[in-house]
């Protein structure tokens, strides 16, 4: 497997691009509407691009960036199901054991590839790609940014989803681009000083698409 990450990297390339798929349409949607649009097609995109995501992080051995795709994408399949006119009703126990749940089946694929990669192989390594191979060092002080700027990206879907269980009722609120611009630019510095390019693109392309979302939902609450 630790000789064919570098050639599979680019395989990642296809999740950045359903999520630039979405931001796109969510933007042309918005503008034509005149508000921060996020329908089905949106979350539909969303889940897709977690999945392909989730499975790029597993092979590049990106622990934490795994579990916030498996997380992200069961908020959008969520999502999925508030958009409808009936969603199934789910007890607050419920749902956060899926979310442990999900993250303990994170743990234990990684725990299970662990044992047939190299000794030395860690849960959380600058990706290999074709034009950068070996084992890249990076100090835990730049980890430790990087992770918390991704959760600060993150953390916009998770708010998203408790505003969206508090109202039974999907939609994406100023709160949800704020965290989004300002957790891609502690995002994009990481995984620029990583020289991740999947999970720099993503970040990267959306932020005029978040600064246009919060000028049109400021010009409506001040119209």
């Amino acid at each position: 497997m630790d000789e064919l990450r570098p050639f599979l990297y680019p395989l990642g390339w296809f999740a950045t691009l359903f999520f630039g798929a979405r931001f796109a349409l969510q933007w042309f949607q918005s503008e034509l509407t005149g508000e921060s649009y996020g329908g089905k097609s949106f979350w539909y995109l969303s889940l897709t691009g977690n999945c392909l995501l989730a499975i790029h992080c597993f092979l590049q051995v990106q622990y934490p960036i795994c579990c916030v795709q498996f997380i992200n994408g069961w908020i959008a399949w969520r999502n999925l199901q508030l958009l409808e006119q009936k969603p199934p009703l789910t007890s607050s126990f419920q749902k956060w054991a899926s979310c442990i749940g999900l993250i303990s089946l994170v743990t234990l694929l990684f725990f299970v590839q662990g044992l047939f990669s190299s000794p030395h192989s860690i849960w959380l390594r600058i990706p290999q790609t074709p034009w950068q191979q070996g084992e890249g060092v990076l100090g835990w002080g730049w980890h430790l940014f990087g992770i918390f700027g991704y959760i600060l990206f993150s953390l916009r879907f998770w708010v998203q989803w408790w505003r969206a269980e508090k109202e039974v009722k999907s939609r994406l609120s100023l709160d949800f681009w704020w965290l989004s611009l300002v957790g891609a630019l502690v995002s994009c510095l990481y995984f620029w000083r990583m020289g991740d390019t999947v999970n720099l693109i993503g970040p990267l392309v959306g932020l005029p698409v978040y600064v246009r979302n919060i000028q049109l939902l400021k010009k409506r609450v001040y119209s």
